[in-house]
């Protein structure tokens, strides 16, 4: 369907080793190889409403800013736009702007819909994918940028729907449909954020010897989770229920 109705565009073969991160990366660099002015970073499940592309691109150009639009799921639940940092942690927008607003600042954006200006990777260079395969890759790279004093923008206007990624990547330990043995496998899978190496990097690269604090602290939380899970919590209150009725 490409060669037939796109014979414009080139496709750049991968593997199943690249992941998010260097899926994006060989994108990026065929692109600037090719001489592009600014690149769009669009996930497969986003669909991008009529013009929204053409906005970011344009405003990226004309800002010298790495401009984000919203993804809407189908549920409205959660929405795929930005955020800051807070206590060292991303934290996302809860609400999603409306289409009329304004351009504004954030610290990151999240990977689904995003124009980057040759200004920016020529300031900052690529994404990092050796480390962080796939969670925080998006956004320790925009927020790279915004250190690096490029402007960051969430675009409003430039709206989008996405599917939810309702995977263990945005799950809570404290989710019942992950078992103890989920959150220690999860240390060595690319796919969720507490993916080691991914989380180490992203946290010295945004935090320094701060982040080795908070990348410890997961550890223990982890070994923490393993003993509660692993106490037969029923039998030790029946067995106190049991004693209190006896005294």
């Amino acid at each position: 369907m490409l060669e037939h109705d796109f014979p414009w565009v080139q496709v750049v073969a991968g593997n199943s080793e690249l992941w998010w991160s260097g899926a994006i990366r060989l994108g990026m660099v065929t692109a600037i190889q090719g001489g592009a002015s600014c690149i769009v970073w669009l996930n497969d499940d986003t669909l991008p409403q009529c013009g929204a592309l053409e906005h970011l691109v344009n405003l990226a150009i004309e800002r010298s800013s790495i401009c984000g639009g919203v993804s809407r799921t189908s549920s409205d639940t959660f929405v795929y736009s930005g955020g800051v940092m807070l206590r060292r942690w991303p934290e996302r927008l809860k609400a999603a702007p409306r289409p009329e607003a304004d351009p504004f600042s954030v610290e990151w954006l999240h990977g689904n819909l995003v124009a980057i200006p040759a200004v920016a990777w020529r300031r900052v260079g690529l994404n990092e994918s050796c480390w962080m395969k796939h969670s925080f890759a998006d956004i320790e790279y925009t927020l790279r940028a915004h250190r690096a004093g490029i402007p960051v923008l969430i675009v409003p206007a430039a709206q989008a729907a996405a599917d939810y990624n309702d995977s263990a990547s945005y799950w809570s330990w404290a989710d019942p449909r992950l078992s103890w043995w989920d959150v220690l496998g999860g240390f060595g899978s690319p796919k969720v954020w507490w993916y080691l190496p991914g989380l180490v990097y992203f946290k010295f690269a945004t935090a320094g010897a701060a982040g080795a604090v908070d990348c410890v602290w997961v550890c223990v939380k982890a070994l923490l989770l393993g003993v509660f899970k692993g106490i037969p919590i029923r039998r030790l209150t029946q067995n106190i229920n049991t004693t209190k009725g006896m005294s």
